[in-house]
């Protein structure tokens, strides 16, 4: 036989000698022929270095795959608790909603029993009741008016009322500030019912500044020019007034006439290029307000 026959030999027996499986003598003629020959030694060494390597390998699959499983089921048990905590939140919502919070009220749903405007303080103070079966005031609120700066809007809440709870139907609330403004109450995105207007509520006072005015301008006609009265109150020059609009009635034989604070006129109106602001305490101080250099003056010749 052969050196290389004899090396073939030996390695097809390497893998059962690394294994231990060879007889005695089998054993021994492996071992004999890798001290003589070097290389079938390095075969060996080769096959023992890669037969090491090839448990680590599959360890390091196996635990790869552990891994990926760990982080799968964490990843669906954050799904699951997300869900979970999303649908209390849903829950806790809908109760709040229905038994706490309340939804606005229809104006029509709420009946005002006294509203009052104290001249001192210059708060309005509004008190109601509501008329629904099963449900109570929640809450009560105000926030000025988005687009009208002399507007307050009113704002009630009702509940659902629990088993055992008190029926809450009646209300009050007071509004600081409320000079020279308006008060109504509202339902979001619904509907509007004005309840106060301070212009309205004093309207002798006005009366008089009206007079006042037509006696400082007998430029002014007062079948003719119509003064309109701008909701809030203005300080020019450290004194508190209100501001009117100027609009003269044209056409023969033309009249005008107040319904409901509404001007009507069979004739045609026309919007003067001036406004008229007049203190609200005496001694007055009348002035103009001219559009074309948007200053006030005490100059009459603007009117024409």
């Amino acid at each position: 036989m052969t050196k290389l026959d004899s090396c073939d030999i030996i390695r097809d027996l390497l893998p059962g000698y690394i294994d231990g499986v060879l007889s005695k003598a089998g054993t021994n003629a492996v071992k004999e022929h890798l001290e003589k020959c070097g290389e079938c030694n390095r075969v060996y060494r080769e096959m023992t270095e890669e037969m090491e390597i090839a448990p680590l390998v599959e360890e390091q699959v196996a635990l790869d795959g552990f891994k990926k499983i760990r982080r799968r089921t964490q990843r669906l048990k954050l799904i699951a608790g997300g869900a979970c905590s999303l649908l209390i939140l849903l829950i806790v919502y809908a109760f709040l909603k229905v038994y706490v919070i309340g939804e606005p009220l229809a104006t029509h749903e709420v009946s005002t029993t006294e509203v009052f405007y104290d001249e001192e303080a210059e708060t309005l103070t509004v008190n109601g009741t509501i008329a629904l079966a099963g449900r109570r005031i929640s809450r009560v609120t105000w926030e000025p008016d988005e687009e009208d700066d002399n507007a307050v809007n009113i704002l009630i809440y009702a509940a659902e009322t629990m088993p055992g709870q008190k029926d809450k139907r009646e209300f009050t609330i007071t509004i600081p500030n409320m000079k020279g403004k308006t008060a109504s109450l509202v339902c979001p995105n619904y509907d509007l019912l004005e309840i106060y207007d301070w212009g309205s509520s004093h309207y002798e006072e006005l009366s008089v500044l009206e007079d006042e005015i037509y006696n400082h301008f007998p430029q002014l006609d007062k079948t003719k020019d119509v003064l309109n009265y701008v909701s809030g109150i203005e300080i020019v020059d450290g004194a508190e007034g209100i501001r009117y609009s100027v609009h003269t009635i044209a056409g023969e034989n033309a009249t005008f006439w107040w319904s409901n604070g509404l001007l009507t006129t069979d004739g045609d109106l026309q919007s003067r290029d001036f406004d008229i602001w007049i203190s609200l305490d005496t001694p007055y101080q009348i002035l103009l307000f001219d559009y074309e250099t948007g200053e006030f003056t005490e100059n009459a010749d603007i009117i024409k």
